[in-house]
């Protein structure tokens, strides 16, 4: 038997972000006789126990949140490559912006292979991230790291077009390898899987329930809900929308909704741990994000037969979603269509479970986690042949 490919993964933290359960996914189905993977990680989160949970390798590089242009860089890159070492590592994996930083030089200093991992917003031109809420320090870094990585893997051809434009890495450098989830092919509906309704909600069993799980930040466009939640409830007094998460502007969105008089309406429950527990008792998943990669949250509900009302030309939700066949795509720029999108498919159930049908199906058949980690372990092997 050939011996083990040794990948290090490096993150930032264990944190609940999407980044973090993604990773998760991965290493929870990786082939164990072929690989052998480590994770690198600067402090822990709510997820650090599930990863122990999985038998899976962790080493802290650093007990807290550093910058990459604190001094705590040389002792990071320091512990990383002397870990690298000691383990036999040949391939660096990393997950974030900073992580790929302390990670590719680390790399660079044991002649290790690098991917890339992209999860963040560093590949997207700064003049439309400012457009859409976004703020990026990082753009004045890339280039500067300019053909580092042995591979990039992206989220969305919008990446992979703007590298290429931009000169940072040629095609035959990137691969696009979308998330995955796990999918157990069970055919179960969405109301068969519905479960105790969670604190969160009333005990009114005929509130329909819009959730949007998110960041309660700028480029979430959270104040578009506020103007469309009126004319929803005017047609249908029973929707609930729940906003599940922190985030900068949660108490300004606390405020507005009591201002409006709201607050029967909308429900700001702040940190949910257990998303998939809220989803079981959504009737519409909403987000109207003005920035997105690819939300494992939209996987998530769509894995559960929920149909989702999302951004159009965000991220890659244009790539997978067929306007009003698996879910609805709308213009985040615009208030038009969202209100009557959501009155639509609150009203008619057939509708949703048609919607939810069809939505379950594309996970299964492009985002089944099995399938992402083959074509990751594929992407090991080739770096190996190198």
């Amino acid at each position: 038997m050939s011996e083990k490919v040794r990948i290090l993964h490096i993150i930032k933290t264990l944190n609940l972000g999407g980044a973090e359960v993604n990773l998760l996914n991965l290493l929870r189905v990786v082939d164990q006789d072929r690989f052998e993977c480590h994770v690198a990680y600067s402090f822990g989160g709510e997820l650090e126990p599930k990863f122990k949970e999985a038998g899976i390798k962790l080493f802290k590089y650093a007990n807290k949140d550093y910058k990459v242009k604190s001094l705590a860089t040389i002792g990071i890159l320091a512990n990383l490559a002397q870990y690298i070492l000691n383990q036999r590592i040949q391939i660096v994996h990393t997950h974030n912006f900073s992580a790929h930083i302390w990670g590719s030089i680390a790399a660079k200093l044991t002649a290790c292979k690098i991917v890339e991992h992209v999860h963040d917003l560093r590949y997207l031109d700064p003049e439309e991230f400012a457009r859409r809420r976004g703020f990026n320090n990082q753009y004045k870094y890339i280039h500067k790291f300019r053909n580092v990585s042995d591979r990039v893997v992206v989220l969305t051809k919008q990446n992979e077009e703007f590298l290429i434009k931009e000169k940072i890495y040629p095609k035959d450098k990137i691969r696009e390898i979308l998330n995955g989830i796990p999918m157990d092919g069970s055919p179960t509906s969405n109301c068969e899987c519905r479960s105790i309704r969670p604190k969160a909600f009333s005990d009114d069993k005929k509130e329909l329930i819009v959730l949007t799980p998110v960041r309660v930040a700028p480029e979430k466009n959270m104040d578009l809900i506020l103007r469309i939640v009126p004319e929803v409830i005017r047609q249908i007094p029973n929707a609930v929308f729940l906003i599940a998460g922190d985030g900068p502007l949660y108490l300004k969105m606390v405020d507005e909704i009591k201002k409006m008089g709201l607050e029967n309406n909308i429900k700001m429950i702040g940190y949910h741990p257990d998303i998939q527990t809220l989803l079981k008792d959504t009737d519409v998943f909403l987000l109207p994000s003005f920035l997105e990669l690819h939300s494992i949250a939209i996987l998530e509900a769509m894995s559960l037969r929920i149909p989702v009302v999302i951004s159009k030309d965000v991220g890659c939700n244009s790539e997978f979603i067929e306007d009003w066949q698996n879910g609805v795509l709308l213009d985040p720029f615009k208030d038009e269509g969202w209100s009557q999108a959501i009155v639509c498919l609150l009203k008619d159930q057939q509708l949703r479970q048609q919607m939810g049908n069809k939505g379950y199906q594309t996970c299964l058949e492009k985002f089944n986690i099995k399938d992402t980690v083959r074509r990751f372990e594929d992407l090991y092997v080739e770096l190996t042949r190198v």
